[in-house]
């Protein structure tokens, strides 16, 4: 019996010779990782209004991940939605590159990643309630997101006759009605605030407040007070024409898309309204 056990080495104890190892096992690791697609997204400044040193100086691209629960998460926490940072988190959290912050980055480009970072995260197709422009039927009407495109400033210069001054970050824009020269600062504030429905310019004291902070000088004079004293002057025409030329002449996205009312015969191009559903689907 116990010669037996030796030949057939059931004694419990393991073989020493010629082992190899088991080809057909994978490796045991003390971590998995799941790899997160990544989207190469392009800039619509181009990277031009960046100072040397600046992440995105002239860079023309940024890399973002697909957004995970990670993300998911943070679109829930009540106290981003409350102190309205809650975009702000959500794309520093898919930005690629550490080194890149962005509360630095210009409004126009983070509005190109929150578009981005909805088509991949949700998809393309944006359904939410929408008022007819014509017949003013409320109805639920589904977006196409891939139709926003960048808007090509650099082609709207001419002809507003404005210029830029890209190691300053400036717009320079005639006002020809009045023959005045405004030096126009590119915005930098948080792409949407989604913790109220999005105010209106024309809410009281929004338009003013939106020029202080658009308006670097006028006719070369910087003082915060003769900007004041110019804003509050300016005429509803002037006015209307720098919000027309700043739309063009700035590098963004172009939120209109494509819109047919079911109740009229109304088809043209609206702006996207950004609700609640746009980063909370209803399913």
């Amino acid at each position: 019996m116990r010669n037996n056990q030796e030949r057939m080495n059931v004694t419990g104890e393991p073989p020493t010779d010629n082992l190899q190892p088991n080809t057909d096992v994978p490796p045991v690791s003390n971590s998995m990782q799941f790899i997160v697609p990544t989207e190469v997204i392009m800039l619509p400044s181009k990277g031009l209004f960046y100072q040397e040193g600046h992440p995105l100086y002239q860079r023309e691209t940024v890399e973002i991940r697909h957004m995970t629960t990670k993300e998911e998460d943070i679109l829930t926490n009540q106290s981003y939605l409350k102190n309205g940072t809650i975009i702000d988190k959500l794309l520093q959290s898919i930005l690629i590159e550490p080194k890149m912050n962005v509360k630095d980055m210009l409004l126009g480009d983070k509005n190109a990643l929150l578009i981005a970072c909805r088509i991949y995260g949700y998809g393309p197709e944006y359904e939410t309630r929408y008022a007819c422009p014509s017949c003013g039927t409320n109805q639920n009407h589904t977006f196409d997101l891939e139709e926003v495109e960048h808007i090509d400033f650099m082609s709207n210069l001419s002809e507003f006759e404005a210029e830029v001054d890209y190691d300053r970050e400036l717009v320079v824009l005639p006002i020809p009605r009045t023959n005045t020269r405004l030096e126009l600062r590119l915005l930098k504030e948080e792409a949407s605030d989604f913790k109220k429905k999005k105010k209106s310019l024309r809410n009281a004291g929004q338009i003013t407040k939106q020029y202080e902070k658009m308006i670097s000088s006028v006719n070369g004079n910087s003082d915060i007070r003769y900007i004041r004293s110019y804003i509050g002057s300016m005429s509803a025409l002037d006015s209307r024409y720098l919000r027309a030329a700043y739309s063009k002449i700035t590098p963004g996205v172009d939120f209109q898309t494509s819109f047919e009312c079911r109740e009229c015969d109304f088809e043209d191009a609206v702006e996207v309204p950004l609700t609640a559903e746009f980063f909370w689907p209803k399913s």
